[in-house]
């Protein structure tokens, strides 16, 4: 585990920490334009049915960037194995605040499932998307209603934003951050939980993931935590549905579609 500290940290050394673009294996650039160029062929297909095992997407982008449409690249996995896939789309930063950004997650996690009535539900997200799952997760009428979620490269403290550019469009305090931080706040049971992150990352993505993993596992959720060898921040949400990776085997299995 890294010894860097956050709170005592210089502002450039922590926005280097949350700055994932900085230990990726390709340029942003290119994996926002690959997001869109694998998900544009189904921007316009039903992805969904009803009875079908759902799975919730929940894109990041650091509350401000990105959107449903961009997030439909585990398409092709999800008609194979067929599973509903649902990308939730919400008010980008600064136009909206992460209060009603989870607030509005909230609402239409839970408007899928009444519309669909799954069999099985995992929440997904990556990044800012973690962080937004985690908190959908905490809402117990959605807790009660998915067998787990899957949780890739999540922020689950989210004061050290506060000391970054990322921050501007957020208008965060230390005490607005601490508010919307899953990580301090009492975690809601749920049976399964995945938290993943790729081995090219930052210390402290690295670290956010094991201590929310320790939180969630005061519950006696069942959790799983997992570093991904040849994965970054942006590549690994490519595993959600795949079969030949850690992370597709276990969202796979908890949707009822393998057996392992």
């Amino acid at each position: 585990m890294s010894n860097f500290d956050w709170t005592s940290a210089s502002d450039d050394e922590v926005d280097h920490q949350y700055s994932p673009s900085r230990f990726a294996l390709k340029p942003l650039d290119d994996y926002l334009a690959e997001y869109a160029q694998l998900s544009s062929p189904f921007r316009n297909v039903s992805l969904t049915s009803h009875g079908a095992p759902l799975l919730i997407y929940i894109h990041g982008g650091y509350w401000q960037r990105l959107s449903a449409a961009d997030s439909l690249f585990n398409a092709p996995d999800a008609l194979r194995h067929g599973v509903s896939l649902h990308a939730v789309e919400y008010t980008l930063a600064p136009q909206a605040r992460i209060p009603q950004i989870i607030e509005e997650c909230i609402a239409d996690v839970l408007a899928v499932i009444q519309e669909l009535q799954p069999t099985h539900v995992v929440i997904a997200g990556c990044s800012a998307g973690a962080h937004l799952a985690a908190m959908c997760a905490r809402d117990e009428r959605i807790a009660t209603q998915i067998v787990g979620c899957a949780l890739l490269s999540g922020i689950y403290d989210v004061r050290p934003i506060v000391r970054t550019p990322t921050n501007d469009p957020l208008f965060l305090s230390a005490e607005s951050a601490a508010e919307v931080s899953p990580q301090l706040l009492t975690p809601v049971f749920v049976p399964l939980a995945l938290l993943a992150v790729g081995e090219h990352e930052s210390s402290e993505f690295i670290r956010q993931n094991a201590e929310y993993a320790k939180l969630l596992a005061t519950t006696r959720a069942d959790v799983q935590v997992e570093v991904v060898e040849h994965r970054d921040h942006f590549n690994l949400p490519y595993d959600l549905l795949s079969e030949d990776t850690k992370v597709g085997q276990w969202v796979l299995e908890a949707l009822g579609k393998v057996s392992v």
